[in-house]
């Protein structure tokens, strides 16, 4: 999964036991099996992606 944004003055990271935003990431991050962040040429573009591997729960 891809997701493209324009806003670069903030990177995404999960966020700390104390903070009040972010905790979307610790999700991505329990469930995914890799998630990064990609700036584009000129830097005035990210893309946020997650792999997930599907049908690995054994449900």
């Amino acid at each position: 999964m891809e997701v493209g944004d324009a806003r670069v003055d903030r990177l995404p990271v999960p966020a700390g036991e104390a903070d009040e935003g972010g905790r979307g990431l610790l999700l991505v991050e329990a469930l995914a099996e890799g998630w990064g962040v990609e700036l584009r040429p000129g830097g005035a573009y990210k893309t946020v992606w997650a792999e997930f591997r599907v049908g690995a729960c054994g449900c």
